[in-house]
């Protein structure tokens, strides 16, 4: 698990997350025997652990099966706006950047390595997937032991997809799947610098290293710290034992922050929350399979991006209520990147009924201007001074325009979605059987699709209005 906003988060001073280099048993990793994955999950000493380790769940809520062998929280008692859910210790935190310092002299060539391939960003990731290897095969020996008993071992991210579901992904999807695929291989090599120290694994096998690089990659947290220069902020991954069983939806009803003592990381509620004695079957919020009368608790993963879940998180999200637009401009000029282009939180599209942003009218509207530069120069004047009715006049005026242009890529990318869900519904039961995450695929596609489909008839519904006022003024005329 993700997320994208927790700048608050101070981390503990150095060395209180993790043993001392000189703690490490130097013969962890010397046994010849293949290391490999533990394939049954089990979350029912979690609660034991979470005692053990100081971590504290309020008794409003509890670990829940949501659906198969997913698991989530859920308030089983009506609570107050800022109640404390949950409260980890962050001395049971695995910090990325601590757990570097503690280990740098066997961590640094490797490091080096990943920067050197462009990862620069994910360099610290890296660093997660050591530690937990590592604790995975201590065993019991480890403090995290029954955590990690407790994590799934399987995923649905792309990393994880065959070619046949790579080839039912449309493109944005599958840049980010393949690139999560180089990445792993990437780290695989990484790991392997670390042979003859004392925190590497012998006989890792592709199935745990692929395992541990899916915990890592959708259980971390990312924030910013400010750097000791006082420069720019340092984006650090850290995981949050038992805080991970937090499940994504938009909006959230639990946010995260430092407890006020700087000691702990504490999820607290977001609004009131009402708890009914009886609930009808089927209500939004309630956990399938888990507390009869319970309510989900939920944090957000951040961005508007649904191939983003289906790929890094492995599942498909249709709570968002705005998704990005997939419109690109190459080569932006920075009038157009002051008006939003680059902006993925500004280029979007409402899920409920295909609204479109203010950014994504005023980019296509500058772009077609550049066909008559005085205009486009009033028009951009307008937006730097704030003048609204003068960008809305020009939008009144080019209204066709501004929609013929932006059906055309919205027709387009609807168009996609709908023949990579043929591509599925052509295959066979037994096919489909044999690639387990084409259901997932087709979901996030259908999902789109509606969205797009919903924009499309947006656009025709403005240009049929605009045909209709300009044929009205010519027979006025």
């Amino acid at each position: 698990m993700m997320t994208e906003n927790c700048k608050a988060f101070i981390p503990p001073a150095c060395g209180s997350l993790l043993y001392h280099c000189s703690e490490i048993e130097c013969n962890a990793s010397q046994s010849n025997e293949p290391t490999t994955l533990n394939s049954n999950r089990d979350v029912s000493l979690l609660n034991q652990w979470a005692n053990e380790n100081k971590i504290q769940l309020s008794p409003s809520a509890v670990l829940s099966l949501t659906t198969g062998d997913d698991y989530g929280i859920s308030l089983i008692k009506s609570s107050k706006k800022y109640e404390t859910i949950l409260s980890v210790p962050k001395e049971v935190v695995m910090d990325s950047e601590y757990i570097r310092r503690e280990w740098y002299e066997y961590l640094e060539p490797a490091l080096d390595y990943i920067r050197d391939t462009g990862l620069q960003e994910s360099a610290l990731n890296f660093v997660l997937v050591v530690r937990i290897l590592y604790e995975y095969n201590l065993n019991t020996d480890s403090r995290w032991h029954l955590w990690i008993q407790s994590l799934p071992k399987t995923f649905n991210t792309g990393v994880c997809m065959d070619d046949v579901e790579l080839d039912c992904l449309p493109p944005f999807a599958l840049a980010l799947a393949n690139f999560e695929k180089q990445q792993w291989q990437i780290f695989q090599k990484a790991y392997e610098m670390l042979r003859g120290t004392p925190i590497f694994v012998d006989g890792v096998n592709d199935e745990l290293s692929l395992w541990v690089f899916n915990v890592v990659l959708t259980r971390c947290w990312r924030y910013a710290q400010d750097s000791d220069d006082g420069d720019d902020d340092m984006v650090r991954p850290i995981v949050v034992p038992f805080g991970d069983m937090f499940n994504h939806r938009e909006p959230p009803n639990v946010v995260v922050k430092d407890s006020d003592s700087f000691d702990s990381v504490d999820f607290v509620l977001a609004l009131y929350m009402d708890v009914p004695n009886h609930h009808p079957q089927g209500q939004e919020g309630r956990q399938q399979g888990g507390e009869e009368n319970s309510v989900g608790l939920f944090l957000s993963y951040g961005l508007t991006n649904p191939h983003r879940f289906l790929t890094v998180f492995g599942f498909c999200d249709e709570s968002m209520p705005e998704v990005f637009s997939q419109l690109l401009f190459h080569n932006p000029t920075p009038e157009l990147i002051n008006l939003g282009c680059n902006d993925r939180s500004k280029m979007v599209y409402r899920t409920s009924d295909g609204g479109i942003s203010t950014a994504i009218w005023d980019c296509i509207l500058y772009t077609l201007l550049a066909q008559v530069p005085s205009e486009q120069e009033q028009f951009y004047s307008a937006h730097i001074d704030g003048n609204t009715e003068e960008k809305l006049r020009f939008h009144r005026k080019y209204a066709l325009e501004e929609s013929l242009t932006l059906r055309n890529h919205v027709e387009a990318t609807a168009n996609e979605f709908r023949d990579y869900m043929k591509k599925i519904d052509f295959m066979s039961e037994d096919e489909r059987a044999l690639h387990p995450r084409l259901e997932l695929i087709r979901r996030h596609n259908h999902f789109l699709f509606r969205i797009f489909d919903k924009v499309r008839q947006r656009i025709d519904n403005r240009a049929q209005a605009e045909v209709k006022r300009r044929r009205g003024v010519k027979s006025t005329s």
